[in-house]
């Protein structure tokens, strides 16, 4: 950004193309849960197609002559989409509403008064917009529902709705809105050994464990019950990295939001709702496409003098897709 007055010109901060990769790219796609836990492709366009060959096996055979026809093993690619459909965040806020509310230092003096760019309070207002556009990042990959055309979800389809014709192993439960420690043991152990082959030989750090929170906090009663070092653990540091077989356990406080809102297909049995389950999926299974050099999108914080208000626009492409049913596998409490 450039040394100009800005505040005192007025002057609009626009940050666009390759710019953006290091305002909005940064900060949002690269979190550290993101990057962790999802595979982010950066340079989708538009539409992307995704090639995927499945595994090939049982195709060694005694060999007696040269045949002409063709074999019964096929080396067979299909493909998936991931369409990054534009989005929009449009914020805005009068700033006569800051006053009394924030010390007089974060304000500008003079007649320029009621324009806060380039302020602390400016600052604090774009850092709390790119922190709420990362979380409705990580919401809408898991519960975008175009179908469903719930408000706030119709953006475009998440990995529940991509995913909602895969196979649910299910725990009868007592409490299933409430599991309780051996609950959650159970579940999580039926997802683990229940899973597809191909995913039980990724290995362990390759691989994520994706849980509502009421399930995460009842499994770490069975750790801190045992006397373990987590117990220890949960005491110094606010966020520990809990795995089971190695595998990590991350909560998907999001979760919570969007099976309320939406009661998405995965998660229904016998025509009932549940709120309480588990993705177990490798890493790299679960992409996340975006094009941060898209010329047309950008990122902008501006004072407009005839509305006397603070706008914050932002315009980016966002869209997700998985790769292979084979590395994934889901489970709910019923």
């Amino acid at each position: 950004m450039a040394n100009s007055p800005v505040a005192n010109e007025a002057i609009t901060a626009t940050y666009g193309g390759a710019q953006l990769n290091e305002i909005f790219y940064e900060p949002v796609f690269r979190s550290d849960d993101i990057m962790r836990n999802y595979r982010v492709i950066p340079n989708v366009k538009h539409v992307m197609n995704v090639y995927t060959a499945a595994a090939l096996t049982k195709i060694v055979e005694v060999y007696s002559t040269c045949s002409t026809a063709s074999g019964t093993n096929q080396f067979d690619i299909s493909d998936k989409v991931i369409t990054a459909g534009r989005c929009r965040v449009a914020l805005e806020q009068c700033t006569d509403e800051f006053f009394g509310t924030f010390i007089e230092e974060s304000y500008r003096s003079g007649a320029d008064v009621m324009n806060i760019e380039g302020t602390q309070l400016a600052d604090a207002i774009v850092n709390r917009a790119v922190k709420g556009i990362a979380s409705d990042v990580v919401r809408l990959a898991w519960g975008g529902d175009v179908p469903g055309a719930v408000a706030g979800y119709a953006v475009f389809n998440g990995w529940m709705e991509l995913m909602k014709a895969e196979p649910v192993l299910t725990f009868n439960s007592a409490t299933p809105a409430d599991p309780i420690a051996s609950d959650a043991l159970s579940l999580i152990m039926n997802v683990y050994d229940g899973a597809p082959a191909a995913l039980q030989q990724v290995a362990p750090a390759d691989k994520k464990m994706f849980v509502t929170p009421k399930l995460y906090n009842a499994y770490l009663q069975n750790i801190e019950g045992n006397g373990a070092d987590l117990a220890i653990v949960n005491m110094v540091d606010a966020s520990p990295r809990v795995s089971f077989r190695g595998v990590e356990l991350v909560a998907m406080y999001e979760w919570d939001t969007i099976l309320l809102d939406t009661n998405p297909d995965l998660f229904k049995n016998g025509g009932a709702d549940f709120n309480q389950g588990v993705c177990y999926t490798a890493v790299e299974n679960l992409i996340i496409g975006s094009d941060v050099t898209d010329p047309e999108g950008s990122f902008k914080v501006f004072y407009d003098d005839l509305e006397e208000k603070m706008f914050f626009r932002g315009y980016f492409k966002l869209g997700v897709q998985y790769l292979y049913s084979s590395l994934v596998q889901w489970g709910i409490a019923i």
